[in-house]
C-alpha cells in the first residue's frame, strides 16, 4: 500500500497581509504545491479567520509565525541548581522590556561546550498572541505550532548554526545571529558599510564562543528599500560571507506562480510549512 503524504501549511502574518504555502516532501526535497495571500483588513484575530474560512485544507494542518512584538535573551545557567520558574522570576526584568505581565514567555535549553548549558528565552506581546489564538479557535482550525518572530527565517536556510539574517527597518538594519535554531545575538545598525561590517565582526566573535569559527552565511531582506548606494555596500558584504543557500525546494502549480521566494514573509512561511513537515534538522 502507498504511503500517504504528510502535507503541511505554513502561515506568515505581518501588519499589510497573510501569506502561506502548502508542501509535502518528496525524494529529499520540499515540494510546494499551492501558495495563497490576503491584505490585513482588521484586527488579527478577525483577519485570522477570515484566512482560514479562505483557505481552507483538505487535508493536514497550519502552522503560524506573526509579526508580534518579540523579545529573545540567551544566558547561562547551571543545571545541578536550577529552576526554570525560579530562574525566570529572579532575572527577567534584566532581560525584557515588557510591563507587568504584558508578555508571555517560553524557553529552552541548548548545551555547548559539554556541560556549559545556555538557557534561550522569547517573551512575546500579550495581547496580541492571545487574539491570534482566539482567531484560531473561532475556526477549530488544525494548528500544530505558533512560533516566535523572527525565528523561522532558519527553518527555510540549509544553514541555520552560524547564519547571519538582516532585515530593513527604517533607517536601521536589523540582523540577527543564530545558532542551532536560537539567536545568540541581536544587531540594530545604521545603514552603511563600516556599520554593518563592524556588527558582523562582533557576530563573528560572538559565533566563536559557539565552536564556530566563522559566519557561515547572511541573508538580508528588504534592500530594494534602500538607494543604489547602499545596496551596493551590502551586497559587498554579502559577497564576503556568502549567502546563505535554502533547503532543497521545487515550486509546483500555483506554488510556482504565487510564492514569492526571497521576501521576508514568504521565507517565513516556507520555514513554518518546512517545520510542520519537520524537514528541518535533516543534515542542515
Amino acid at each position: 500500500m502507498k504511503r500517504k503524504k504528510k502535507i503541511h501549511t505554513g502561515v506568515c502574518i505581518t501588519d499589510e497581509r497573510i501569506v502561506c504555502v502548502t508542501a509535502h516532501v518528496e525524494n529529499k526535497m520540499m515540494v510546494i504545491t499551492d501558495a495563497l495571500e490576503m491584505k490585513r483588513s482588521a484586527s488579527i484575530d478577525e483577519d485570522v479567520r477570515k484566512f482560514i474560512e479562505m483557505y481552507d485544507l483538505d487535508d493536514g494542518a497550519y502552522s503560524m509565525v506573526a509579526n508580534i512584538d518579540t523579545q529573545m535573551h540567551v544566558a547561562p545557567y547551571d543545571p545541578h541548581d536550577f529552576d526554570m520558574k525560579e530562574f525566570i522570576k529572579w532575572n527577567v526584568e534584566d532581560y525584557f522590556t515588557f510591563d507587568g505581565d504584558s508578555f508571555q514567555m517560553d524557553a529552552c535549553r541548548r548545551e555547548y561546550p559539554r556541560h556549559n548549558y545556555h538557557m534561550f528565552m522569547v517573551a512575546v506581546e500579550r495581547h496580541s498572541l492571545e487574539l491570534l489564538k482566539q482567531g484560531i479557535r473561532d475556526t477549530y482550525a488544525p494548528v500544530d505550532v505558533i512560533d516566535f518572530w523572527p525565528i523561522p527565517i532558519c527553518y527555510s536556510l540549509m544553514r541555520r548554526s552560524g547564519t547571519v539574517t538582516g532585515v530593513v527597518e527604517k533607517d536601521n538594519l536589523h540582523l540577527w545571529l543564530w545558532w542551532n535554531d536560537i539567536c545568540i545575538q541581536e544587531r540594530i545598525v545604521p545603514i552603511s558599510s563600516s556599520d554593518v561590517s563592524e556588527a558582523m565582526e562582533v557576530l563573528e566573535a560572538r559565533l566563536q564562543e559557539f565552536g564556530v569559527d566563522e559566519i557561515q552565511g547572511v541573508k538580508l531582506y528588504g534592500l530594494d528599500q534602500l538607494t543604489d548606494e547602499e545596496q551596493k555596500d551590502m551586497e559587498a558584504i554579502i559577497s564576503i560571507y556568502g549567502e546563505t543557500e535554502y533547503i532543497p525546494l521545487l515550486f509546483l502549480g500555483r506554488g510556482r506562480n504565487r510564492c514569492k521566494q526571497g521576501q521576508l514573509d514568504w521565507d517565513m512561511a516556507i520555514g513554518m510549512a518546512a517545520r510542520g513537515l519537520k524537514w528541518i534538522g535533516l543534515g542542515w
